[in-house]
């Protein structure tokens, strides 16, 4: 449920751009502090990335974007009461699986003696190297969880060796622990998502290392699936935003941001009407903020250089499948629900077949042979599809935005065949079990997500981008804000960047001669 337009009131203390979950987050905090608070969102639904999308398919509710949760700042949870508003997540486990074409299988959970048996089958000198493995890539998940929520993010306050190994390569970090390829390929894949690199190159050791930051559960590194889907995050957010009385107006998008001798203090919708705010806070792509939103002739040069060298160049496909019945394993056949099918489930067998899948895709448009890593909710959360079926979530790569050739819709519909086709060689049932599949191609994830250049966290989470490097929260026109995954930490569905936006936000307001007035 969405206010109906003929509330928007003249003004507000704060006005946030885009209903994405960080936005709806930093309107939540601003509204339990008292300030008056309205979201505008362009779409017609709230949730941006997260969300429940019920009208693709008949009977099914299907997380079109994001699609797992490990991130999401505990302290958010807590403080906004959203379990009280309906979120309920649990753990992925196993949390991982990947099958191999010689009749081999790899599957990882939650159980050490469970893990030391499947990798013995290897290879059994790298059973006390993965768990050394695990015990380093924990630590380094705590100290950037801890960094999350710094007011002024520094690289700096981490250790030489942290500093090393968050600036090198996913490849070196894994491989100084284990040497079984099909393991080495499971471990690495979490410095790949989303991240238009390959494994061995530097700085993929930071991406691995953020995707093992999040404490959903209170378990260090651990992911899990939401209930009722990912926009179960976002509405629970706004149930708390308004609760606490935020507005949320969607179909209203903002055209522009108004200001004079570089301070903002109002936006116009797209219907020309003009609303005045004390602050605004953009939940919005920095690019699409300080060049779309904004005169970029109020703004320094050397500031403007850096949004339009922003590295943004998405490399992920999201393809979203309906299955009449769940895939049938070769290594490990059945069609009735086994842990494997819970798992994420990878194609990689190397880290050198994911660093080919890269260079493929460098070379010639897209990877010949792509990451696969797919996710199954429904053996879990049957409520999500009709009975009897199943949602195969496919995230792929690479498939960049920029693909030599470009993007057509043969092109989408031909990377879509090609993945079903490699994951019909491991579970030869799938080809013929789909009877209903999305495509979201880079472009596609910007058109309908506002991810510009179809980047999932508003860009590359890099070193150059990360940190003191990535956007600041307070921009250079006063009173305006970034809130989205373009300031710290970045992205994944975590709601840090929200949070560290309201309370700068706050701060701001109640030490400004207005603001200790109000």
């Amino acid at each position: 449920m969405v206010e109906p337009y003929a509330q928007v009131a003249d003004s507000y203390d704060a006005v946030v751009i885009g209903a994405g979950h960080n936005g709806l987050a930093c309107a939540a905090l601003l509204a339990k502090s008292g300030r008056s608070v309205a979201v505008f969102e362009q779409r017609s639904a709230i949730g941006g990335a997260a969300v429940s999308d019920t009208h693709e398919w008949p009977g099914y509710t299907l997380s079109a974007a994001s699609y797992v949760c490990s991130l999401l700042d505990p302290w958010l949870v807590e403080n906004l009461g959203l379990r009280a508003r309906g979120l309920d997540f649990y753990r992925k486990d196993p949390y991982a699986f990947t099958p191999l074409s010689d009749g081999r299988s790899l599957l990882l959970g939650s159980n050490p003696t469970e893990n030391a048996r499947e990798i013995a089958a290897f290879d059994p000198a790298d059973v006390a190297g993965f768990e050394a493995y695990g015990e380093r890539v924990e630590r380094a998940g705590r100290a950037l969880f801890d960094s999350f929520s710094d007011a002024d993010p520094r690289f700096e306050r981490f250790d030489e060796d942290t500093q090393a190994l968050l600036l090198g390569s996913a490849a070196d970090l894994v491989e100084r622990y284990v040497k079984t390829p099909v393991l080495a390929a499971e471990l690495v894949n979490d410095g790949l998502i989303g991240t238009n690199l390959g494994p061995r190159n530097a700085g993929t050791g930071y991406v691995l290392a953020h995707h093992l930051a999040g404490r959903v559960l209170g378990v260090q590194g651990a992911w899990a699936f939401v209930r009722g889907g990912m926009g179960a995050v976002s509405q629970s957010l706004a149930d708390a935003a308004r609760a606490y009385g935020a507005q949320i107006f969607a179909g209203a998008g903002v055209a522009r941001i108004v200001t004079y001798d570089d301070r903002a203090f109002a936006i116009v919708l797209e219907d020309g009407r003009e609303i005045s705010a004390r602050a605004i806070a953009s939940n919005a792509h920095p690019r699409a903020t300080f060049l779309d939103l904004l005169d970029a002739g109020g703004l320094d040069r050397s500031f403007v250089d850096k949004v339009k060298g922003w590295k943004s160049c998405g490399p992920s496909l999201k393809l979203n499948l309906a299955l009449g019945e769940l895939p049938n394993f070769t290594v490990r056949p059945g069609t009735t629900p086994q842990p494997h099918h819970r798992a994420t489930i990878h194609v990689a067998p190397s880290v050198d077949y994911l660093q080919k899948a890269y260079e493929d895709a460098v070379a010639g448009g897209e990877s010949d042979e792509p990451l696969i890593e797919c996710f199954l909710q429904t053996p879990t959360d049957p409520s999500l599809a009709p009975p009897g079926k199943h949602i195969l979530a496919v995230f792929a790569q690479y498939f960049p935005y920029d693909r030599l050739g470009g993007w057509s819709p043969a092109k989408r519909e031909s990377a879509a065949d090609k993945i079903v086709s490699i994951l019909g060689r491991h579970a030869p049932n799938v080809p013929n079990a789909v009877e209903h599949r999305q495509v979201l191609a880079p472009p596609d994830l910007e058109t309908r997500f506002g991810l510009v250049g179809g980047h999932i966290f508003h860009g590359e989470l890099l070193p150059g981008q990360i940190y003191e490097d990535r956007f600041a929260t307070r921009t250079p026109i006063e009173n305006l804000y970034l809130c989205g995954s373009g300031a710290h930490p970045g992205g994944c569905v975590s709601g840090f960047p929200g949070k560290r936006a309201a309370a700068a936000i706050l701060h701001d307001l109640e030490t400004s001669p207005i603001g200790a007035l109000a």
